[in-house]
């Protein structure tokens, strides 16, 4: 090759290297610059800080390293990890963030944290557990099992064996325009607890922009699709709870699973039927994989829901349940009444202590349960009575001594304006003796004080 064309060509691909560069430092100072400015708007409420930023025009990634979270609520810092924005790519990080303030939305966009960090034996742990014992007296007054336990705190996860939370988390959409639709996708993942996927289907999308988006008329869901990945969370749950009960393994499950319907409004906000009682305790027995597929009808109208019954709204929105591959076909449950929800959720507000929370006070302690007090009474015996008081001493036992020196012991079945009558055991049966009040010199009743 000719030494000249050489050279144009080395100086051409410079040309687009110190293009590529100079492009990459106008965007990463844009976002740089969004960014810092989004943070600094909430800073009165929260401190957030990374380590570093960086931008790729090739990945069309954006990616914040090293998160941390301070607040004047928070007694340390908490470590998000890393934090990911998934863009479609150049064009999007050149003029992207514009558009969206216009209400024009990418064709697709990802969010991810990786590497979120919990140490169970920090003082965000303590902080977390305080939070958890002031709400969890308001789950006990319908939980008899696992010590009153219905929510874990750090220190429960503690007891199961763990030592920290490790996670990942990502949630993402993917717009399709030539068959106008809308798909959603989550992940997470908690190290050696469990692992979720999801996606969501929603279609009659008419475009990304908030404008036209529904233009073809209203969206609807298609389809859903779940499933849970048991790693060892619920043997350890299961362990830690059969232990605070004294129960062996296989009666903590049962007992578990005839829980209330009250228990189960609260924990899962719904009471599920027999159906779904068993699918439960078969997960509790062998936890391994969960998965869950809905395919609305078209006729479905969502809106319709609070008058249908859980059958009717399992078999319009087509569920399809799977525990470890078996399919679930008893899906009945049954929603709480009104009251009861609006009373469970304005109790658990209370517990929570948020006006401390918006202050940026720590959270408060929650205040000890006073025991009601307890009279001891006093061993029962016989005490002298006077004829006006008889009528509280009715079948109790009385001695009963006459003006002329007679004897009349035994249990005062009932009283009358004249007379008193006495029933004590013989052989042969019982003999009711009738005791004339004005015949009474002292009366005795057997009680307690």
């Amino acid at each position: 090759m000719p030494r000249h064309i050489r050279n144009i060509i080395i100086a051409a691909v410079l040309a687009l290297l110190a293009l590529a560069a100079g492009i990459n430092g106008y965007i990463h100072h844009q976002f740089k610059t969004n960014i810092d400015n989004t943070l600094s708007a909430i800073q009165p409420f929260v401190q957030v800080k990374y380590s570093d930023l960086s931008t790729s025009i090739l990945s069309g990634e954006v990616k914040l390293q090293n998160v941390r979270i301070a607040g004047a609520f928070l007694p340390e810092t908490l470590t998000l990890g890393n934090i990911t924005l998934e863009t479609p790519g150049f064009t999007y990080m050149l003029s992207g963030p514009e558009n969206i303030k216009k209400g024009d939305f990418p064709s697709s966009l990802g969010f991810a944290i990786d590497d979120f960090y919990l140490d169970l034996h920090g003082e965000t742990a303590e902080w977390l557990d305080q939070l958890v014992k002031r709400m969890q007296p308001v789950y006990a007054t319908e939980r008899t099992l696992c010590g009153g336990k219905s929510i874990f705190g750090p220190s429960d996860y503690k007891e199961m064996g763990y030592t920290r939370l490790l996670s990942n988390m990502r949630v993402a959409y993917n717009f399709n325009e030539s068959q106008k639709t809308l798909k959603f996708s989550m992940s997470a993942r908690t190290r050696n607890m469990g692992s979720m996927n999801g996606s969501i289907d929603i279609v009659n999308i008419g475009s990304m922009s908030s404008s036209q988006m529904m233009q073809g008329g209203m969206p609807q869901l298609a389809n859903v699709d779940i499933s849970y990945k048991d790693e060892t969370y619920t043997p350890r749950f299961v362990k830690y709870c059969s232990k605070l009960s004294n129960m062996e393994k296989e009666k903590f499950i049962d007992a578990e699973v005839k829980q209330s319907d009250k228990y189960f409004y609260m924990i899962w906000g719904f009471a599920p039927g027999d159906g779904l009682r068993e699918a439960y305790k078969d997960f509790l027995l062998k936890p391994d994989l969960v998965t869950l597929t809905m395919a609305p009808a078209k006729e479905f109208n969502f809106m319709m829901v609070p008058n249908m019954s859980g059958e009717e709204i399992m078999d319009n929105l087509n569920v399809r349940l799977k525990i470890n591959g078996l399919l679930v076909n008893d899906l009945s449950f049954t929603l709480p009444p009104a009251q009861f929800a609006e009373n469970f959720e304005r109790r658990i507000a209370n517990s929570m202590d948020f006006n401390s929370l918006l202050r940026g006070e720590p959270i408060k302690r929650p205040a000890p349960v006073a025991k009601p007090k307890v009279k001891q009474k006093a061993p029962a015996k016989y005490h002298k009575i006077t004829l006006s008081q008889i009528p509280k001493h009715v079948s109790d036992f009385v001695r009963i001594t006459t003006k002329n020196g007679n004897k009349r012991n035994g249990q005062l079945i009932k009283i009358d304006g004249t007379n008193l009558y006495v029933q004590k055991k013989v052989s042969g049966g019982k003999l009711l003796m009738t005791v004339p009040r004005s015949k009474i010199k002292t009366i005795e009743a057997y009680f307690s004080k």
